[in-house]
């Protein structure tokens, strides 16, 4: 999880997505012949300068609002809930909001219990505003909307790719997939170091399976691998076990003790009855378990739509999506071996009850 943080911001398309698609098949190269598949699209890329009263404030586009060139000082400030970031059209109303009102570009403060800026995921196939918008630390709100504030922002589409990684053993018979995504906001050291983690130890372990283990890019931009491969498979898998968002994180509670936190859950399209011992397990974990769901949250929405049982992790944590979602703050050596103990025994329950 330390090595995963460390490579940079995992943003999908970048040299530290590559560096990253790298060091992952390294990672599980002991697991069997790998293969890397190459998904284009259109990368969103972005420079400029937001001021306050003179001085400068980091920020982050919001990906694929505005492509072009802009230089001004019309600008609406707001604050918003961005969910942790998870919904790629949370700011549409603000976004609206502020085009009528005339504005020529709009900062969004995104709330956060500490402060900090909040990146917001994005689907490529959403129709965009026009609208220059970048997301600032809500620590910011206050300077800047008591400030003369100018944006200078320089966007646009260039050609881009990332990679789906897949790696199968030579056990003979329909098989198990294991997926994790690769990609992500800032060094990710919760939201996908820890399923990184949870997944190279179960993959160890039900190596006897059939398995195939699939790492997917574009997890921020709509899922992007994921549905990529889903649509290329033509040869559907027995079942798919997504290891998701967040799987192993910490925070302090009320107390002060830190704890797995309580955002995470499981998701599956098979029947209660058939799943209780995968429920047992998950619940070492302190994750619940939905059956026969039909509305999903994460990646759990692609790999349902190979027709197969799914069982889908995820969750959020208080840094999901912010530059403080570090290694220190994320997990414990504890945190990591009760969840991948617990993931380990559910992913083969699952297989069991198919």
């Amino acid at each position: 999880m330390r090595d995963y943080a460390a490579i940079g911001h995992h943003r999908s398309g970048t040299d530290r997505d590559m560096a990253t698609v790298e060091w992952f098949a390294d990672l599980v190269s002991d697991l069997g012949a790998v293969s890397t598949e190459t998904v284009q699209f259109e990368r969103y890329e972005a420079e400029g300068e937001l001021t306050a009263g003179g001085s400068p404030v980091d920020h982050l586009a919001l990906y694929y609002e505005f492509v072009g060139d802009i230089d001004t000082t019309h600008v609406a400030v707001r604050r918003l809930d961005p969910l942790s970031g998870g919904y790629p059209r949370v700011a549409d109303q603000l976004i609206t909001e502020a085009s009528q009102a005339g504005y020529e570009a709009l900062v969004i403060a995104t709330d956060h219990p500490e402060g900090d800026l909040v990146a917001i995921n994005r689907d490529l196939a959403a129709p965009a505003s026009g609208l220059p918008t970048v997301l600032v630390a809500g620590r910011h709100y206050q300077t800047l909307a008591s400030s003369a504030v100018r944006l200078r922002l320089s966007a646009r589409l260039v050609r881009g790719h990332t990679a789906n990684i897949g790696i199968s053993n030579s056990r003979p018979g329909r098989r198990l997939v294991l997926t994790t995504p690769l990609h992500g906001w800032f060094g990710a050291a919760g939201e996908r170091g820890t399923g990184i983690a949870v997944l190279r130890h179960v993959a160890q372990r039900l190596a006897h399976l059939p398995l195939t283990v699939v790492a997917t890019g574009g997890h921020e931009l709509g899922y992007l691998g994921a549905f990529r491969w889903v649509e290329r498979c033509v040869e559907p898998p027995a079942c798919v076990v997504h290891i998701g968002a967040s799987i192993a994180v910490e925070a302090p509670d009320s107390d002060g003790l830190r704890r797995l936190i309580d955002s995470r859950v499981a998701m599956t399209t098979l029947e209660e009855a058939t799943t209780r011992p995968v429920a047992q397990a998950l619940e070492d974990a302190g994750i619940g378990l939905r059956c026969n769901v039909e509305s999903w949250l994460g990646e759990g929405e692609a790999w349902s739509r190979l027709g197969v049982p799914v069982l889908s992790t995820t969750g959020a944590g208080p840094d999901f999506h912010t530059p403080m979602d570090t290694p220190e703050r994320a997990t414990s050596p504890d945190a990591l071996a009760t969840v991948s103990a617990a993931m380990t025994r559910a992913a083969a329950a699952f297989c069991d009850s198919l």
